[in-house]
């Protein structure tokens, strides 16, 4: 058991660093005109201040609403939006939100939006804009930024996105992380829009929020190994399917995964259980009741 473990963690010194830049380098990049820069927050956050050049973006958008869930929109739609905000099948895209709720959630799930339809260039902000304002104030804007139209073309990667009979298909065949808090998953507090308690049978727990510090830096390369990859047993090589309640807390630990330790057959499953929990004949599994009552 010793020398697996040891020959896991070598493993994982060879897994990719990236898909997070730092306020110092895009700093470096502020003019270049192959950079841009959205800015996922809303409206009236964005007038307050952002950071120069910045495009305003809202990922709702790019979704559709099935049933009691949402999804991403086909290629064509992505495509369309994506050249409407000025994005080049060139461009390095840089995503950040302000700290408000939700900030990083819609900067994981517009970075898989682009990635699902192949856009080869794009990164989130480390920090976001706090981060940002913290060490470089002077590169921030209050004047809105009027996207020229883009040439970007979608090419949609089928390996990424999984739908509910694909995930039965999965069950206790692979690893299976749940993004959502703890008592959520466990069935004791209901996650919201979802009929049922609990989680997908045999899925592990990974709340996406222990990923990042109190002041939303993503935490150390060693502390993210502990957490998600040796303490879910993940291997490079692996075949993962991220889920949580309707796609966004699944897409930060999709994206930490895919883009930042390079494990590409990461998958996520974008109806999550706003699907399978409104479903009365997906496996699913709870605690009983009586253990938290003694």
């Amino acid at each position: 058991m010793r020398s697996l473990f040891l020959l896991l963690i070598l493993n994982l010194s060879l897994f990719a660093n990236d898909g997070f830049i730092s306020v110092d380098e895009l700093k470096k990049h502020i003019d270049d005109k192959h950079y841009l820069i959205l800015d996922i927050s809303d409206e009236a956050t964005y007038k307050k201040g952002h950071i120069k050049n910045a495009i305003l973006t809202d990922i709702e958008k790019f979704r559709e609403k099935v049933g009691s869930y949402a999804i991403m929109k086909q290629a064509q739609n992505v495509q369309k939006l994506a050249r409407d905000l000025g994005i080049n099948d060139n461009s390095s895209i840089v995503i950040y939100g302000h700290g408000n709720p939700k900030d990083l959630l819609k900067e994981s799930y517009m970075a898989l939006i682009l990635i699902v339809n192949g856009a080869k260039d794009v990164s989130i902000l480390n920090g976001g804009y706090l981060a940002w304002t913290f060490e470089s104030n002077i590169l921030s804007s209050t004047a809105i930024s009027l996207p020229k139209d883009g040439n970007f073309t979608a090419h949609y990667n089928p390996d990424i996105l999984v739908n509910l009979d694909y995930v039965k298909s999965k069950i206790s065949k692979l690893p299976m992380i749940d993004a959502r808090s703890t008592d959520i998953y466990y069935g004791t507090a209901p996650s919201v829009g979802v009929k049922r308690y609990g989680h997908i049978q045999g899925a592990m727990s990974s709340f996406w929020k222990d990923k990042f510090n109190k002041d939303e830096m993503l935490r150390s390369d060693d502390e993210l190994k502990k957490i998600l990859l040796v303490g879910h047993g993940i291997d490079k090589n692996d075949e993962v399917i991220s889920y949580c309640t309707g796609g966004l807390e699944a897409s930060m630990n999709w994206y930490i995964l895919y883009a930042h330790f390079g494990v590409k057959n990461t998958k996520l499953y974008d109806a999550s259980m706003r699907e399978w929990g409104n479903k009365d004949d997906t496996p699913m599994e709870r605690f009983k009741w009586e253990l938290f009552s003694k």
